[in-house]
């Protein structure tokens, strides 16, 4: 029988790095608001923080066997290893674009990077459950729902910033608007649906 606090260890360790990952980032935005710092250097260490919140999330992805499926079947963790890997080359290289390329090509090649891991991790995904006939979908628990939700809130911020490069700020704004409302309104679902996990 598992220990639930060894259970919790790695959704406690995410959730630490990425709080302060995301601490950093709005350390930057105020300092660009207030002019404490360059907007152009501002814009690039906050960015470059999205990248490393991706590389802790691909770190946590082999631990929490986020693709094992409720049977335990064979060739699951050669999936969850090899988006972890995934995760972990795109958070960098989102990084390194961030940090060494022009702002104009790092807000439109940087989101590019992201989306592709994902349909990267999703073809290996695919490709290993297409040769299976049961037990598809992988179970859900707590720590790897908080991964998932993580994954979906990084894809979101790929699309902002490809949005905020084709169609302008007012469009980004909008849509990081829609998606906090969105996240705050399902909050009370996720919750008890935590709950409810940690109790079965």
């Amino acid at each position: 029988m598992s220990n639930p606090k060894s259970a919790n260890r790695p959704v406690i360790a995410i959730a630490i790095a990425t709080f302060g990952l995301v601490a950093i980032m709005m350390g930057f935005a105020i300092a660009k608001k207030t002019g404490a710092m360059n907007p152009d250097l501002a814009r690039r260490g906050a960015a470059a923080m999205i990248g490393l919140v991706l590389v802790v999330t691909g770190n946590f992805v082999p631990k929490l066997r986020l693709f094992q499926p409720k049977d335990g079947a064979p060739g699951a963790s050669a999936v969850d290893r090899f988006a972890g890997w995934v995760f972990v080359a795109c958070g960098a290289a989102f990084t390194a674009v961030w940090l060494f390329a022009p702002i104009d090509k790092a807000m439109l090649g940087s989101p590019m990077i992201g989306v592709a891991g994902f349909l990267l991790v999703l073809a290996r995904w695919l490709a290993w459950k297409g040769n299976r006939t049961t037990g598809l979908m992988p179970r859900f628990t707590p720590g790897r729902f908080a991964i998932v939700l993580l994954l979906i809130s990084i894809l979101w911020v790929f699309a902002i910033f490809f949005a905020d490069a084709t169609w302008g700020d007012s469009v980004a704004q909008w849509m990081a608007i829609g998606f906090t409302i969105a996240v705050a309104a399902m909050s009370p679902v996720i919750m008890l649906w935590l709950r409810r996990a940690g109790e079965a």
